[in-house]
């Protein structure tokens, strides 16, 4: 690792620091003090950018007729860059309702929370900053096609690379889960058959999403279910407007009666189970995953007479992929607040 240095900057630090010295003798030492602390943030935005690496990667295909060498060449580069990427900073793997990355050179795999790049819909942990060398070359080979030896040319693809990690947008709104619907009630611990509530506000405009994840399946718990399509890529809220979500008391309708609002009671499959709740704030709409309805398929019978209903739901794996690949187009837009419940028998 190293760090990258303009020498343009610091050539008009080093002016600006001489002119300090040269100021006027009858200027004040406050003004003084002022012009030196500014240098003296400039040279530590110097100092301490973000840490760039360099990096290298390969990838070999073979070389066949559906294929321009031009075509081939590309996803070539594509596959070498993602490869030095994992290199440098490791392999994402999504397992369940977690991602995890996993050290290439020890093996370890360490769970993360972080914001990732996509490049030929594979998530990597970097984003390249330059590439300072590409070498194609052709490998001659052999295959077997039904008994018979053909001849291959296939080629490989040596890249070196400058890349940084990518970094996640810092959380500017508040929410957390309630066992009321007042704010005093914040809690992470549930018994079953409680109520679950949400208390959602942000300094700024945007677009809300809330999913709730059970291990291998993740519900959608805002948009409601009965609101039309145009929420689908997240229920618009105001900047500085205190929401309690999934309460069916009118104090707490943000729609004057056009949405039903959907309530939640959590319930636990075993002595004690731990759910995920996704809170998800985008400056701008978003495509919204596949969802099924799987209500009739998983509930009790007895249950589903009775009225209950579960949330529209996708597999955790496939929900994790939607958001990995949301939070990489989005980097300075798309906020995640990650929390954990645990509903206790």
């Amino acid at each position: 690792m190293y760090f990258k240095i303009n020498y343009d900057r610091i050539f008009l630090i080093l002016a600006f620091c001489w002119g300090i010295n040269n100021y006027k003798k009858n200027q004040t030492m406050n003004v003084k003090y002022i012009l030196i602390s500014f240098a003296l943030v400039l040279i530590c935005n110097i100092v301490f950018p973000q840490k760039t690496v360099t990096s290298s990667g390969t990838a070999q295909l073979e070389l066949t007729e559906d294929k321009s060498r031009m075509e081939l060449k590309n996803e070539l580069r594509e596959k070498a860059i993602i490869d030095a990427l994992e290199r440098a900073f490791g392999r994402v793997i999504i397992q369940g309702n977690a991602t995890y990355i996993t050290n290439l050179q020890t093996g370890q795999e360490v769970k993360t929370n972080t914001v990732f790049n996509t490049i030929a819909n594979t998530s990597v942990m970097g984003e390249v900053e330059s590439v300072t060398d590409e070498k194609f070359t052709d490998v001659e080979g052999v295959k077997t096609v039904e008994g018979k030896q053909q001849k291959v040319i296939e080629v490989r693809c040596d890249i070196e690379i400058k890349a940084h990690k990518t970094e996640a947008a810092s959380v500017t709104f508040t929410s957390f889960p309630l066992a009321c619907t007042d704010e005093k009630c914040k809690t992470s611990k549930f018994a079953n058959k409680d109520n679950l509530y949400l208390y959602f506000s942000s300094p700024e405009n945007g677009y809300l999403s809330v999913y709730l994840d059970e291990t291998t399946q993740t519900q959608c718990l805002y948009p409601f279910s009965s609101m039309p399509s145009e929420f689908d890529g997240g229920v618009p809220v105001e900047a500085d407007r205190k929401y309690i979500l999934f309460s069916k008391n009118p104090d707490f309708d943000y729609f004057r009666g056009n949405v039903m609002t959907d309530s939640y009671e959590l319930y636990s499959k075993s002595i004690q189970d731990m759910n995920r709740i996704f809170i998800i704030f985008s400056k701008n709409p978003m495509n919204k995953p596949f969802l099924n309805n799987v209500s009739e398929k998983l509930l009790d019978s007895k249950d589903y007479i009775q009225g209950y209903r579960l949330p529209k739901s996708l597999p955790s794996e496939d929900f994790q992929r939607w958001l990995n690949n949301y939070r990489s187009i989005g980097k300075n837009s798309v906020q995640v607040l990650i929390t954990d419940i645990t509903i206790t028998k």
